[in-house]
């Protein structure tokens, strides 16, 4: 059974463990919390049909005692510009300083492809030589061009991730991350 460990809004709140961490991050709206939830098989994180709502950084130990860190989204326009710069100093300082190992996985909606911001953060994620792997969500929203496309994209992107294409709703590829991540 997964649970809810802590939140975390800065270094001094961060929890602190041996383990490694497999990190989830994605635009605002991609759909993390729904994903922990169905990996979870229950409803562990909070969803909310309005973006960027995750604001602090989240922690969840899984039923194999892993460590899932949900990180708030990117790319919301219509927080503020204050927020959003303090959002993205907790995330800058959580990447560069928490010597935890991590497994990135950026999230991308399968309905809308790669984004000119999803493309940054994988550059910022390149420029920290931190490797990840790619999760498509929404994939059941996506017709078959957006979902020949979003995949071809994600090939161009890194050609090192591993790719996972999921639904949360329909529950496809689920289990391919739960084997993968030995949830």
């Amino acid at each position: 059974m997964w649970k809810y460990l802590k939140s975390a809004s800065d270094q001094n709140s961060w929890l602190i463990h041996p383990n490694s961490e497999i990190v989830f991050w994605g635009r605002s709206n991609v759909g993390k919390s729904s994903l922990i939830n169905t990996l979870a098989n229950q409803k562990i994180a909070k969803t909310s049909s309005t973006p960027g709502r995750t604001r602090l950084i989240n922690y969840f130990e899984t039923t194999n005692k892993k460590i899932l860190v949900d990180l708030p989204g990117y790319g919301y326009a219509s927080m503020s510009k204050k927020m959003q710069t303090k959002i993205s100093g907790i995330i800058d300082h959580y990447f560069r300083n928490q010597h935890n190992p991590k497994h990135v996985c950026l999230l991308i909606d399968g309905k809308v492809g790669f984004t000119p911001i999803d493309l940054e953060m994988i550059q910022y994620l390149k420029n920290l030589s931190i490797k990840f792997n790619i999760i498509i969500t929404k994939i059941d929203k996506a017709n078959q061009s957006e979902k020949h496309y979003v995949k071809k994209q994600a090939l161009e992107v890194d050609d090192e991730a591993n790719i996972f294409i999921v639904s949360a709703v329909k529950n496809i590829g689920i289990t391919d991350l739960i084997d993968f991540f030995n949830f």
